[in-house]
């Protein structure tokens, strides 16, 4: 993370690792230091992130849309609903169990 880097390309950062543990299914360690939150903002998300699991307003409704797509045949498999919501729920509890964040 250089000193360029910005609120912007974090939450860009975010959606990429979101869609990783969610859609792809693929473990993954988030590991930041607090030296790399430079601006509140940083810290909002990172907050969010420990707390809820979720970021506010992360997703654009066509991301939204491919999340919906991405996970709705698993979903599916499992007999789970496919309600935009219930979707998007499954999405997250994949997230929750594949993403680990550590702060250093």
């Amino acid at each position: 993370v250089g000193k360029s880097y910005r609120l912007a390309e974090l939450r860009e950062d975010l959606k990429k690792l979101y869609t990783k543990c969610g859609a792809d299914m693929k473990p993954t360690v988030f590991l930041v230091s607090d030296s790399q939150l430079r601006c509140d903002g940083f810290w909002e998300d990172i907050n969010n992130m420990l707390s809820s699991g979720e970021v506010p307003n992360l997703f654009s409704a066509d991301d939204l849309g491919a999340i919906r797509d991405a996970v709705r045949p698993e979903a599916k498999k499992l007999g789970r609903s496919e309600t935009n919501d219930a979707l998007f729920d499954f999405f997250m509890e994949r997230v929750a169990a594949n993403l680990h964040i550590v702060l250093c």
